[in-house]
């Protein structure tokens, strides 16, 4: 089995299960947020497996979870993946599964360098990074007691 795509996404979902995905605001890897602890409305992490077609009629464990520096933040999707065999699917081809998983309402607590952690059967098939930094966001007013960027000289 091999993750053969893995994005971050403001929302994204299935036609069908197993069907076309539809990504809205995709492929993205920093937030910057105006102060800690920060709020973040929704994101969904979008998945594509490589599933051999010896690997189909077996069921896989799923886990995708939320890290900072190597510890779990408790945020995760754990799952059960079973694809069989397509009709028609010639035999000995491989399979290409899409997820979507929402998380709604994440909590960063610091600044830092997140990972979604991607394992199948208790083996890493890859690492999906979010870096989350205080910053002053265009449009939006700044905290209290939160510095102003600097300004380019006149000229």
């Amino acid at each position: 089995m091999e993750l053969t795509t893995a994005m971050l996404a403001d929302g994204a979902q299935q036609a069908a299960p197993g069907g076309k995905l539809y990504i809205l605001g995709g492929q993205w890897d920093r937030l910057m947020v105006p102060a800690f602890p920060a709020q973040h409305p929704t994101m969904a992490v979008v998945l594509v497996l490589r599933i051999e077609y010896s690997e189909a009629l077996d069921r896989h464990q799923l886990e995708v979870e939320l890290t900072l520096d190597g510890e779990s933040k408790n945020v995760k999707a754990v799952g059960q993946v079973v694809t069989g065999h397509a009709p028609g699917q010639i035999r000995g081809t491989p399979s290409f599964v899409p997820l979507t998983l929402p998380f709604n309402n994440l909590v960063f607590e610091a600044p830092g360098r997140y990972e979604w952690v991607v394992t199948v059967d208790e083996q890493e098939l890859g690492r999906l990074p979010i870096e989350v930094v205080q910053g002053a966001i265009p449009g939006m007013p700044m905290p209290p007691g939160m510095p102003m960027p600097p300004q380019a000289p006149p000229g």
